[in-house]
């Protein structure tokens, strides 16, 4: 079975921003401070494969990248899809351009 990638742009809420603004202080202490407005992010997972049991695609994006926002940043956000949808949004992309491929 061959592994495809799929691709998502996660965006932010208003609620993320405020949980910033409320981090910024406390962080400026420990020397770490966010950005205020991050831009949207592009992100890729592998899908499908040998012994892959996936159920819901988007949950596991969701899960997957609130584990990568704490070990990159240490804001620890719950590992679930109802907390990233509070904080997050996502939308496949369902056709992504590879310009290196088109000629």
């Amino acid at each position: 079975m061959e592994m495809e990638r799929s691709f998502y742009v996660i965006g932010y809420t208003e609620e993320y921003f405020a949980l910033m603004a409320k981090l910024r202080s406390a962080s400026e202490q420990s020397g770490y401070v966010p950005d205020e407005r991050p831009q949207p992010l592009v992100v890729s997972i592998t899908q499908g494969g040998f012994g892959t049991d996936v159920v819901d695609d988007d949950r596991q994006v969701k899960e997957r990248f609130l584990e990568h926002l704490f070990s990159r940043t240490g804001i620890d956000i719950p590992r679930s899809a109802d907390e990233f949808d509070r904080y997050f949004t996502i939308e496949e992309i369902e056709a992504p351009i590879d310009l290196d491929l088109e000629a």
